[in-house]
């Protein structure tokens, strides 16, 4: 299978690479995962017209990060009330805190973009962790992205 994989998809294989050391598992769908890692400002043209960029994935990402963080914040902490959860879920999902991790994974090594070293890339590792956060839901399922998500 992983030799498959390669020989499609040789001209990206450094970066196939680097994304299976960080997922941990080759994607089903790899298009969603590249997709993933299109910043708007390199957006691509699709069939029938449609723009090809991450953003829907980093809108289903950011739900789904919210929903794992969520549950594993109400099973971890039993006896607390909702204004503490909320408060810890909105410190682990903080835009800062999201763009960290994407440095510390290397999703900066995968992004295509034309402006981000022109804007320094603020938010842009943070968004491309949540679109890649919506490109494992919709690959591998919920079980999956959560166990990715609390390791």
């Amino acid at each position: 299978m992983t030799t498959l994989f390669f020989r499609i998809f040789y001209p990206k294989r450094k970066a196939f690479q680097k994304l299976i050391d960080i997922l941990g598992y080759i994607p089903r769908h790899w298009y969603l995962y590249e997709t993933a890692f299109i910043h708007r400002s390199a957006s691509q043209s699709g069939k029938g017209g449609s723009v090809i960029n991450n953003e829907r994935l980093e809108f289903l990402g950011d739900a789904v990060l919210d929903a794992i963080v969520a549950d594993y914040l109400y099973v971890r902490y039993p006896s607390m009330d909702e204004g503490f959860l909320s408060k810890m879920r909105s410190k682990i999902v903080k835009r800062n805190q999201l763009n960290i991790l994407a440095f510390e994974l290397g999703l900066d090594q995968l992004i295509i973009s034309t402006s981000f070293h022109v804007n320094g890339g603020k938010y842009v590792c943070g968004n491309a962790l949540e679109a890649l956060i919506g490109a494992m839901y919709l690959d591998r399922g919920y079980n999956k992205t959560r166990a990715f998500v609390i390791n």
